[in-house]
């Protein structure tokens, strides 16, 4: 099926575009939305002006779209596209998933959401077992602080990120904008991103990391 990708260089939206080329989607163009409101309940805002290397790094062109969370902002961007599926990395948000399938509902598109529903400690798992390099960029909630930033998310983070849940009630994959990541590499990146960091900006509560350089580096 013809397709576009919504796309926020987290590690969800990264996934399910993974996934659904495993299944035989063939994806035309990312979509990334950039928010005009600072604290959007759509969509991801941490780095993705840096969602360009990583549309290279998959072959992928993608577009950007400056708009608010109306339904009607996100029925006038996907409207453009003659396709016939739109894919996304909703988890758990029925906010997210529900305004996506109005539109695509209105504009007679599959809305295709492959991650929706499952345990999301299995598929935090999932993603690392498939290959995803998925760096932390941001923290927001208590039990997390600044050592996490820049930390590519392993086995031993998954401990750590059950233990602060299991504390303080987080969602475990960040659904709830606990934490925020960028992904680096994954089995459908024919390049991978280099990061140099310049510095993890921590003021008690949250913080997020401040990059000095990304570059594309071949894989061997």
């Amino acid at each position: 099926m013809k397709s576009i990708a919504l796309f926020s260089g987290g590690k969800d939206s990264t996934y399910a575009i993974y996934l659904a080329m495993q299944q035989g989607y063939e994806i035309e163009k990312l979509v990334t939305i950039y928010p005009s409101v600072k604290d959007s309940f759509m969509y991801h805002i941490p780095m993705i002006d840096r969602t360009e290397l990583q549309a290279r790094a998959m072959g992928i062109e993608r577009d950007v779209h400056r708009i608010d969370d109306s339904v009607d902002a996100l029925k006038n961007v996907l409207s453009q596209y003659d396709v016939d599926a739109v894919i996304s990395g909703a988890i758990a948000s029925n906010f997210q998933k529900t305004k996506i399938e109005e539109v695509c509902t209105e504009l007679g598109v599959l809305s295709f959401a492959p991650l929706w529903g499952k345990s999301q400690e299995l598929l935090l798992r999932d993603m690392l077992a498939a290959g995803l390099k998925i760096m932390i960029i941001g923290v927001y909630a208590y039990g997390l602080d600044a050592s996490y930033l820049g930390e590519i998310i392993s086995e031993e983070t998954l401990k750590k990120l059950k233990k602060v849940e299991e504390k303080y009630q987080i969602n475990l994959a960040g659904e709830g904008g606990e934490y925020e990541t960028f992904v680096v590499d994954a089995p459908h990146f024919k390049s991978r991103i280099e990061v140099e960091i310049r510095r993890r900006n921590w003021d008690g509560v949250r913080g997020e990391l401040e990059i000095e350089n990304m570059h594309l580096v071949p894989k061997r």
